[in-house]
């Protein structure tokens, strides 16, 4: 992945950590520098992909790939969030969703937007 990406995937994942704390989400992420190698791989791969011309703007598509993208990784649906056990309580079909969670996933849309026009390579 280029630098760009990076710097666009840690912005994305910084300011949705953040606006999951001042929500008072449920499930507050972990920070970037402790997440697991396939999470950040996969998460990579969706900022490059959100910051490109075949983004989607749909946030219940962007819900569905995450829980298929988690279900790669071995996760599965649980009452709670648990790392260790890989369990993971948004892992419903979207329209399940609470309206907490549904604006999560607004939110990362807009982030993802924002990356994509205002986090570029410097021009000369």
């Amino acid at each position: 992945m280029t630098d760009l990406t990076q710097r666009r995937a840690q912005f994305v994942y910084d300011a949705a950590r953040l606006a999951a704390q001042a929500a008072n989400a449920p499930v507050i992420p972990t920070l970037w520098k402790w997440r697991e190698k396939p999470f950040k791989d996969q998460f990579l791969k969706v900022i490059e992909n959100q910051c490109g011309s075949d983004r989607s703007t749909s946030p219940q598509e962007l819900h569905d790939d995450w829980v298929r993208e988690y279900v790669s990784m071995g996760w599965t649906r649980g009452e709670k969030h648990d790392p260790e056990a890989k369990t993971h309580p948004d892992m419903v079909p979207y329209d399940q969703l609470g309206q907490l969670e549904r604006d999560k996933d607004d939110v990362f849309v807009a982030l993802c937007e924002i990356a994509r026009q205002w986090i570029y390579e410097e021009q000369e």
